[in-house]
């Protein structure tokens, strides 16, 4: 009898260990919600921050999938009100506040940014501010599309952006 019993506790450990496994190895989603630079539509989705970072966390061994969430020409507002459906199952929301657009239209972005962090928590994701200025620099820089009146950055700042937010993504992620 102890011998089956032993047995039958080794086989339920064992299933254990292969559920606990298959949870781990599951795909980690990232969702990047922001504005124009988020889509990116000043430049191929392939030269976009969130292309760019979906490769770094891949290159670094994570099983990742980032997906986009984008309002086109979004403010602070709209970004919000996006924050509240994010997809069931997303690890991480990745957001930029339509900084540009947000001051065309008036609206302060930073009265928006706890809300939306509170959205993004209330459905289970952790949220992670991008600021493209700190990261980038200012409009009118070298980082921005001359002329672009849409706020829109270059490639290369899209490649800064990527590695700039890489750890911080990582740490939210926690071990492999």
């Amino acid at each position: 009898m102890k011998f089956n019993l032993v047995r039958v506790c080794g086989a339920a450990v064992l299933a254990l260990a292969v559920v606990a496994g298959a949870a781990r190895a599951e795909t980690i989603r990232i969702v990047a919600l922001g504005a124009s630079n988020t889509y990116p539509q000043a430049v191929p989705a392939s030269q976009g921050w969130p292309a760019k970072l979906e490769a770094l966390l891949r290159a670094k061994g994570y099983d990742v999938s980032v997906s986009i969430k984008a309002v086109t020409l979004g403010d602070a507002a709209q970004i919000y009100q996006a924050a509240q459906s994010i997809p069931s199952g997303t690890k991480i929301v990745l957001f930029d506040a339509g900084g540009g657009n947000s001051k065309d239209r008036g609206i302060d972005p930073k009265a928006f940014r706890s809300k939306t962090i509170q959205a993004i928590r209330a459905q289970g994701a952790t949220p992670i501010f991008v600021s493209y200025k700190q990261i980038v620099g200012p409009e009118g820089t070298s980082a921005w599309i001359a002329g672009d009146t849409h706020h829109h950055f270059t490639a290369a700042s899209h490649t800064k952006v990527a590695h700039a937010i890489l750890p911080r993504v990582v740490a939210a992620i926690g071990k492999k």
